[in-house]
């Protein structure tokens, strides 16, 4: 098992081009950078998309914390980065998707994602890029 990082920021009102986030014949979802609507479906995306990869939970905890704090430098009271990498660590040991998103503006919205591959949610899918 390693882990695969990707992120997507941008106008948050662009997220409701649903077609381009969801892999429909014709619907242009392989080459949008539009973050998909179900996480395990990244790994459909060109590996050119991938912002990371990691053999470790904590490394690819790490990559998000580091990535969340640049787009969010105050961080969220409500939930510190701290017991969020704690969580998110945890989660990721077991095999489950991880996503760090939130709205940064009024009209900005920035996600971080990392995707386990193998997928279990998704086990047909192929991986796009082998560990390192």
């Amino acid at each position: 098992m390693h882990f695969h990082g990707y992120e997507w920021a941008g106008d948050g009102r662009l997220l409701a081009k649903e077609s381009e986030r969801r892999p429909v014949d014709g619907s242009g979802f392989r080459l949008s950078e539009l973050p998909p609507m179900m996480t395990g479906w990244w790994l459909l995306r060109p590996a050119a998309q991938i912002r990371g990869t990691w053999e470790t939970a904590t490394e690819a905890t790490e990559w998000l914390a580091n990535r969340y704090e640049e787009q969010t430098p105050n961080g969220d009271t409500w939930l510190p980065i701290p017991t969020r990498r704690r969580h998110t660590a945890a989660q990721l040991a077991q095999g489950l998707d991880a996503v760090w998103s939130r709205w940064t503006s009024d009209s900005r919205w920035s996600g971080h994602y990392v995707i386990v591959c193998p997928n279990r949610a998704w086990p047909g899918f192929p991986c796009p890029a082998p560990a390192r």
